[in-house]
């Protein structure tokens, strides 16, 4: 008996599942899953793809993202832009990905996605159009994450979800001011271009090796954006 696309989709993994999957050249769905997608990008998902560009964030933000403040929440929205002839990721060719190594987390996860449970993951594509669900390579979920490189890109958004404060509700929202706030973690040169404001780190105390180590390391920097984020964020919601 056949398996329908729906229950494939419906199906449920965790990390000791047992995963069969690998995606080669030869298959002629090769690079389909890159094109006419909304690929939604992290923090950290930025700071890996401009730096593989050589580019500064705001470059980087303006010619290759959508972005803006979701309507209903004023959550940062950060899309990686589509070429608007061809529909496919700019960053692909008929060879495949020319930013492999530094992808977004989205990519890496597929096919597969977080179903918003946690330890829980589901497919986000059938083996009707992902045919890489129907080749022999094995392994379990958590074996084929760690090989994708998935970890750290899961460590830095786990650290960005704990700048809200534990009182923010996701039902209500943000004000746009805090919104606004929370988009300097993708612009890292915004925020780096701030440090050199001698009142600011008066102000907050930062410590002289963690800034020094922040100017010189650009995850640190991120962390550093972070605690700031987080530190503006419990101040402004006292006030509005």
């Amino acid at each position: 008996m056949s398996t329908s696309s729906t229950e494939t989709q419906k199906k449920t993994f965790k990390a000791d599942s047992p995963f069969t999957f690998a995606c080669n050249d030869l298959l002629p769905c090769f690079t389909q899953c890159c094109r006419d997608v909304n690929i939604y990008l992290t923090p950290y998902d930025v700071l890996r793809l401009r730096r593989a560009l050589k580019m500064s964030s705001s470059a980087f933000l303006s010619g290759h993202t959508r972005h803006f403040l979701s309507k209903r929440t004023n959550i940062p929205v950060v899309q990686l832009e589509m070429d608007p002839d061809t529909l496919y990721c700019k960053f692909v060719t008929d060879t495949g990905c020319q930013v492999y190594a530094d992808r977004p987390w989205a990519c890496r996860m597929f096919p597969l996605d977080l179903t918003g449970t946690p330890g829980e993951l589901g497919l986000i594509a059938g083996p009707e159009r992902c045919l890489g669900l129907t080749e022999a390579a094995s392994a379990t979920v958590g074996e084929w994450l760690e090989g994708q490189g998935v970890g750290p890109y899961e460590e830095m958004e786990q650290v960005f979800h704990g700048v809200m404060p534990s009182s923010f509700n996701p039902g209500r929202g943000l004000p746009p001011s805090l919104g606004k706030l929370l988009f300097l973690a993708y612009d890292l040169d915004r925020f780096r271009n701030m440090l050199k404001d001698q009142n600011l780190l008066n102000l907050y105390e930062m410590d002289g090796q963690v800034l020094q180590k922040a100017l010189a390391d650009e995850e640190a920097l991120l962390r550093l954006a972070f605690v700031y984020i987080r530190t503006q964020i419990e101040e402004l919601s006292s006030l509005v």
